[in-house]
């Protein structure tokens, strides 16, 4: 009877060790398969004027709007090419608002997000 528990004892282990190799497998399938197919990431030069999230295109008229949002939470957006796009981080904002700017950086398509790399005012002349 001893025996016979034993071996039950290590049959359950094992068949018990094979189930959870196989929801292993799966949930690397599954994560496989939500990833997004072709995520476009490329690098990027745009030109354009910095906006805020809370009043987007409408608020790049002035540089009160975007500034006064960005301090009560908003983010900064670069408007370009009649299009939003998210900016992750910029050093020293009030120094690019409400004037023509020249954004390099990464562009993550999937989110619409540049990461930047560098940021400079356009003079025009």
């Amino acid at each position: 009877m001893k025996k016979l528990a034993a071996a039950f004892a290590v049959l359950s282990l094992v068949a018990l060790s094979g189930a959870l190799a196989c929801d292993k497998d799966k949930d690397q399938s599954a994560k496989q398969a939500a990833a997004p197919q072709g995520t476009e990431v490329r690098q990027v030069s745009m030109t354009g004027v910095l906006a805020d999230s809370k009043c987007g295109a409408a608020g790049v008229q002035g540089k009160h709007c975007p500034l006064g949002c960005v301090k009560k939470g908003a983010k900064l957006m670069l408007y370009s090419s009649d299009r939003l796009y998210n900016l992750d981080k910029i050093d020293s904002p009030e120094d690019h608002i409400g004037v023509e700017v020249k954004v390099t950086g990464t562009l993550d398509e999937t989110t619409n997000t540049i990461k930047v790399a560098s940021i400079e005012n356009v003079t025009k002349g």
